[in-house]
């Protein structure tokens, strides 16, 4: 390696004494004071909370965490912590890199909206005074912010919360009541983005902001492939059916034309075009739509769908528990009161049921007899709550309390397959 290193990294367990040896031993044979200008000592990897290592069986290779989640969202979690301290990997730390990507990519769509019209061809200018200076002035300090923080110590973590916060102005900018925005402020703020994105290797296309259509995190150019205007058309269409049928349900008309009208318009956003990488979004000012890698909005569907295929199992399963102890309730009330004891472990009983003598023809003692004298009561007002719940008629609210339970069950199996 020669008299002289510049930057020696590897991780903080190194430092001694492998790190040591190497400075005495390199130092030594070729006699200089320094043999290394700058050490790197990274943390450790830590899975779950524990340091990651094949003793404990935690071990985890790149290949199988691209299996559940994307290059580009584990580069971002890694971003978000200190490069020189112990990294998480959990599935706090991977959420937190996903609600991230999310709010990059919201913003990224807005503005790509908002850049598409003719707005050059518009008043262009800071139209809303106050809120356009904040704004600028929010960009300014997140520049500012981003490079203090990346001289110190290269840290990432501060440098994307920067990003973060001014996109988050943006967006908040963005829903102001009858805003006019600057778009070419918004642009320029996702250009930043974006740059610094790149030089952080979160994004590697060519276009000037934004993730690109790639699903892989490379961040592909989003080519239309000219059908820009093939896709306006069909989302202008779309929006007049919609406020048509909406228009129609305020006034009183609840047709099955309508809901139908509705349905299939949202088929179209929900189902049709995510598979031709299309995203509709509703809003009250209109709808907005992006192009983007039909595999990635195909997999947030599943995620989508799998999340609330899982919420409506676990709202089943309490229903399931519920019914089932009503069930249960039911059948130990219709039991009369003065039947409760009348079984083989005893022999006598007087006129109210209470046991008197057990089935040896030992006398029952006066503390069980008090017992049951209560149990009786107690089975005695249940009996009385179901006559009056059932109308007299139990075994109909049996059956239809089973009939529920049975119909819950067969649910879970359909939802399970």
């Amino acid at each position: 390696l020669g008299e002289r290193i510049d930057i020696h990294s590897g991780g903080e367990d190194l430092k001694f004494p492998h790190h040591d040896n190497e400075l005495a031993q390199s130092e030594a044979c070729f006699g200089c004071k320094q043999w290394v200008n700058y050490f790197t000592h990274t943390g450790h990897l830590h899975i779950e909370g524990l340091k990651m290592s094949k003793s404990l069986k935690n071990f985890v290779t790149i290949r199988q965490a691209l299996e559940h989640n994307t290059a580009r969202q584990l580069r971002i979690m890694f971003l978000l912590q200190a490069w020189d301290q112990p990294m998480s990997y959990s599935d706090q730390t991977i959420d937190d890199a996903r609600s991230k990507e999310s709010t990059f990519k919201s913003f990224f769509r807005e503005v790509e909206a908002l850049v598409r019209d003719d707005y050059l061809d518009q008043e262009v200018g800071w139209r809303m005074g106050e809120a356009d200076h904040k704004l600028a002035d929010a960009y300014l300090a997140a520049q500012q912010s981003v490079h203090e923080n990346l001289l110190d110590n290269f840290n990432t973590k501060d440098a994307m919360f920067a990003l973060l916060k001014v996109i988050n102005e943006a967006n908040a900018y963005l829903r102001t009541p009858n805003v006019k925005p600057s778009i070419l402020l918004l642009r320029s703020i996702a250009n930043y983005a974006t740059q610094i994105l790149k030089v952080f290797g979160v994004i590697d296309g060519a276009d000037d902001f934004g993730f690109g259509s790639g699903g892989d995190g490379k961040g592909e150019s989003a080519d239309g492939s000219g059908s820009e205007s093939y896709i306006g058309s069909m989302v202008n269409f779309r929006e007049s059916v919609r406020n048509a049928a909406l228009e129609a349900a305020k006034g009183g008309d609840t047709k099955a034309a309508i809901q139908s009208i509705l349905k299939i318009c949202d088929g179209l956003r929900d189902e049709i075009l995510p598979t031709l990488g299309v995203r509709l979004e509703d809003r009250p000012t209109g709808t907005m739509w992006n192009l983007e890698d039909p595999a990635v909005m195909l997999k947030e569907m599943a995620e989508k769908e799998a999340k609330e295929k899982e919420a409506q199992i676990g709202k089943l399963e309490k229903q399931l528990v519920a019914r089932t102890k009503e069930l249960e309730k039911v059948k130990n009330s219709m039991v009369k009161p003065q039947d409760l004891f009348r079984t083989e472990e005893f022999k006598e009983w007087d006129e109210s049921g209470v046991p008197l003598t057990l089935a040896n023809g030992d006398s029952v003692s006066g503390g069980q007899l008090k017992k049951k004298k209560k149990a009786i009561d107690k089975q005695a007002k249940a009996y009385k709550d179901l006559m009056e719940k059932s109308g007299d008629n139990p075994q109909e609210l049996m059956d239809g309390t089973l009939k529920e339970v049975d119909s819950i069950k067969r649910k879970l199996e359909e939802l399970s397959l």
